[in-house]
């Protein structure tokens, strides 16, 4: 009996330092309360090692279908844990799901590699699975099924470069409207809708998408930045329209907006130059009213130089024509112009010449094709919504889902915005040191 209870205890013994060692992970849904349609949904992802990581757990990418998932860019949360008497090390990534349609949403299995100290003095390497978690989704509210979009606040603000009320014909007026939010993504606020009047042209630039900013009250968010130009050509007295922009407030669950006053610009003629010195025109006298010899050479002469622009113009118009032809072809297939294709297709809601669009122009910029533009950006809000587009579009048929193209337009603006930052940055570099000679 005693060899049967030392013999038993012994295996016990040999077993709990395998339990202990091995590394595991652990997944949670932050999120508390009722989940809806468009709603940020955080999800905790936790990996634990014994001793310590000697190389950081690599968290892949998660694709759920009818979701949009990002990992943002944040610096990891390192945790402490005792288990079985054992001290693990861990870290925190979160992943945040955004749903486009109602139902029931699981975590996919994937396995995250890493390395740690399982022998003192040495590194090993391992792989841990993702335990499986859910959660349930609801319909929006019928009265809520028009908002723009989801979140936990939200706030629209604007900012002029002049006075409205004092404008000139021919001045300019710069306007920067900020959609900022919390509880959402840069890539799920919506494009705002601007307008003006007879009298007034309006200029608009690509959108600024930005998330994890400090808002008006320091909290931290996402937000879209509009900026267009009015230019007034003509006096009189213009409205722009209000903005607004409906939203869902998931916090207190009710519909909410988002709005702008409307702004009266005022334009007022420029005065008359004062003070003018009336041009000094001589009185034509007796001799010189009549043609004389120099006017009549000058006039043969006229006439001589245009026969020649004439037969230069009949010589080498085959070749220039040639040349505006090539010139015209040549813009016909440039990254500009596949750029508004591609925009064009996108905001018509034909997913499958947008696709073609899309391919279109990343090799007219340079690119071996859409894969390889997506990969080479390193964008991850780029890269999943494409994700999402492409699943929508060659995946199996599913309820409609509500804005993968929307989401996709504003991830490549975002992405064209700091292509061109980048591009000028690089054209005018600063100088790395100030002149020796100022």
């Amino acid at each position: 009996m005693k060899r049967s209870c030392w013999l038993g205890t012994f295996l016990l013994l040999l077993g709990l330092p395998a339990y202990a060692a091995d590394p595991y992970a652990e997944t949670s849904v932050a999120t508390q309360g009722e989940i809806v349609v468009g709603q940020q949904v955080i999800v905790n992802v936790d990996v634990y090692v014994p001793n310590f990581f000697t190389s950081p757990p690599q968290f892949p990418l998660l694709d759920i279908p009818n979701a949009i998932v990002t990992l943002p860019d944040e610096r990891a949360q390192n945790l402490v844990k005792s288990l079985n008497g054992e001290e693990y090390s861990g870290i925190r990534r979160t992943y945040l799901v955004i749903p486009q349609i109602a139902g029931t949403y699981t975590l996919p299995q994937a396995n995250v590699p890493l390395a740690y100290a399982g022998v003192p003095g040495q590194s090993t390497p391992a792989s841990v699975s993702l335990p499986p978690v859910s959660f349930t989704v609801e319909g929006l509210p019928q009265e809520a099924e028009n908002s723009a979009f989801s979140a936990t606040d939200s706030t629209l603000s604007q900012t002029l470069d002049g006075d409205p009320a004092n404008l000139k014909v021919g001045d300019t007026l710069v306007r920067t409207v900020t959609l900022f939010a919390t509880g959402t993504r840069a890539m799920m606020l919506p494009e705002l809708a601007f307008d003006a009047s007879d009298g007034v042209k309006l200029y608009r630039q690509s959108p600024a998408l930005a998330d994890d900013v400090a808002g008006p009250g320091r909290e931290t968010g996402s937000q879209r930045l509009e900026r267009v130009t009015y230019a007034v050509d003509r006096e009189g007295t213009f409205t722009l329209p209000a903005l607004a922009v409906d939203w869902f407030d998931t916090a207190n669950r009710q519909t909410k907006r988002a709005e702008l006053k409307p702004i009266v610009l005022t334009v007022r003629s420029k005065p008359a130059a004062a003070n003018v010195i009336p041009p000094d025109v001589p009185v034509a006298s007796h001799e010189t009213r009549h043609p004389s010899f120099r006017a009549v050479l000058a006039t043969g002469l006229g006439l001589l130089a245009l026969l020649l622009l004439i037969l230069l113009i009949r010589r080498w118009w085959p070749h220039v024509r040639q040349w505006v032809d090539t010139r015209k072809a040549a813009r016909a297939q440039s990254g500009h112009t596949r750029y508004r294709e591609l925009l064009a297709a996108l905001n018509a809601g034909d997913r499958e010449a947008a696709y073609t669009a899309l391919d279109r122009w990343t090799r007219a910029m340079g690119f071996q094709g859409i894969a390889d533009w997506a990969d080479t950006s390193g964008d991850r809000t780029l890269q999943d919504a494409l994700a999402a587009f492409e699943r929508e579009l060659f995946g199996k048929p599913h309820p409609a889902t509500q804005g993968s193209a929307r989401v996709l337009t504003s991830a490549i603006l975002g992405w064209h915005t700091r292509y061109r930052q980048h591009n000028r940055l690089t054209a005018n570099p600063t100088p790395a040191l100030p002149p020796l000679n100022p």
